[in-house]
């Protein structure tokens, strides 16, 4: 199943295909999205989730907490839509950097 993926502050769309997370599908199509370690430990890819919803394969992440699962935010890097999603992602542009 293929989802599009919508950035409200830019306006930007992707696809993400099944088995891809909402990162991989960004970055495989030039989309620029914050990401520092791209395992879900550090957080920088944090994202509103305006609509849609985000499941986790391997289990909530480690820089995911309760009061931000409560607050319709999601981890993009090890995040899998159930759908199309609008999101807004919170860290600011320039505001961060790849691990890799």
């Amino acid at each position: 199943m293929t989802c599009t993926v919508t950035i409200s502050t830019s306006g930007e769309r992707f696809q993400v295909e099944a088995g891809e997370s909402i990162l991989q599908a960004a970055l495989r199509q030039g989309i620029s999205l914050p990401y520092g370690c791209d395992n879900g430990i550090c957080g920088v890819c944090i994202s509103q989730v305006l609509e849609g919803h985000i499941v986790y394969p391997g289990g909530n992440p480690m820089a995911l907490f309760e009061e931000d699962i409560q607050a319709g935010k999601g981890l993009c890097c090890v995040g899998y839509p159930c759908g199309d999603l609008v999101i807004e992602p919170l860290s600011e542009e320039g505001d961060w950097e790849s691990w890799d």
